[in-house]
């Protein structure tokens, strides 16, 4: 079950917008939202691969069908990718 966030959407996006562009450290994110520098991470991941909207928080689970997820471990024995690039 996701964890509320304990910081709301509007800054975790523009904490990440400015990590991702290089304005702040991770480290002084972190700081900033009260959360560990592997969250910011983490974050500025998300950010990266789905926008702001990603770091929105979401009423239920992602649902990935079966082929995606085969393809994706497949991919991933073969080394064509890291585990959070996947």
């Amino acid at each position: 079950m996701p964890q509320k966030s304990k910081i709301e959407v509007t800054e975790k996006v523009k904490i990440t917008r400015e990590y991702v562009s290089g304005k702040i450290s991770r480290e002084e994110a972190a700081r900033r939202a009260k959360v560990a520098p592997a969250s910011i991470a983490r974050w500025a991941r998300i950010y990266r691969q789905e926008g702001a909207l990603g770091l929105a928080p979401t009423k239920k689970n992602r649902v990935y069908s079966s082929e995606l997820k085969k393809k994706a471990v497949l991919e991933y024995l073969a080394g064509g990718c890291g585990l959070h690039t996947i």
